[in-house]
């Protein structure tokens, strides 16, 4: 009696013992679902402020800074950077009327429309407005009107929808518990990726999930930029204004 007593106790130490087994949840919804909830998470941001670091590369190299970032949706972007040491290198300010960065170290201006054309120029970055703005709360491009829908899968408890477009594919990997893209590709006729965004990192933030680093890679350019965050917050009061100093130098393009 006395070792059978021995050998339960012993089955129980050793079941108490055993590692947990991972629980994978069904991924069930439809394609139309899914991102009728992941517009639905980027709906739920109507405001972030944030602070950590950017970094830009091209083929001539790379530069980083730390910003201070202040968000309102669904027209203004206001953005402190700093370079080495913390010193204050520039201010970004972005409306959909005008873009405007002021370059501290020359007492310079450039202000111009924003479209890609002037942030190329500024930033060798073919971004438009709200492709900035996306990036800053973890969202990407969405399909478009005319796309349709090409397949729709499950790889690592991911969604993976893609889109068929005018001039090739859209895919998205998508959690399917935050409804966060992980990954978006936009691939061109021939299946050669043009742009890749990665977003990890979430955070729970008030019931709403945000990537604190997110990484967009432009393949056939060489180019990349990395936005990696300290803090967040979001939909608290912010404040999207800059004045110019009276003596700075403009430059319109």
């Amino acid at each position: 009696m006395k070792i059978w007593r021995i050998f339960l106790t012993t089955i129980l130490i050793m079941g108490g013992c055993a590692p947990s087994t991972k629980v994978f949840k069904e991924r069930t919804l439809s394609a139309d679902e899914v991102m009728r909830r992941v517009s639905q998470r980027g709906r739920e941001i109507s405001s972030l402020r944030g602070n950590g670091s950017i970094t830009i590369e091209t083929p001539d190299g790379s530069s980083s800074g730390s910003f201070d970032l202040s968000l309102k949706k669904p027209d203004s972007l206001l953005v402190e950077l700093h370079g080495p040491f913390g010193i204050h290198v520039g201010t970004l300010l972005l409306s959909r009327k005008q873009f405007l960065f002021y370059n501290r170290m020359d007492n310079t201006a450039l202000i111009g429309k924003p479209d890609g054309q002037t942030l190329n120029a500024m930033f060798r970055l073919r971004m438009e407005f709200d492709e900035i703005l996306r990036a800053f709360t973890g969202e990407f491009a969405s399909p478009a009107a005319g796309d349709s829908l090409g397949s729709q899968s499950v790889k690592d408890e991911l969604y993976v929808i893609r889109y068929r477009t005018e001039h090739g594919t859209r895919e998205y990997r998508i959690d399917g518990d935050t409804f966060v893209i992980a990954s978006y590709r936009m691939l061109d006729s021939t299946g050669k990726s043009t742009i890749t965004a990665l977003a990890s990192d979430q955070e729970d933030i008030h019931g709403t999930s945000m990537p604190k680093l997110v990484r967009i890679i432009f393949p056939e350019e060489r180019r990349a930029v990395t936005i990696s965050y300290d803090d967040i917050t979001i939909n608290e009061s912010v404040e999207c204004s800059f004045t110019l100093p009276k003596h700075a130098e403009v430059i319109y393009r």
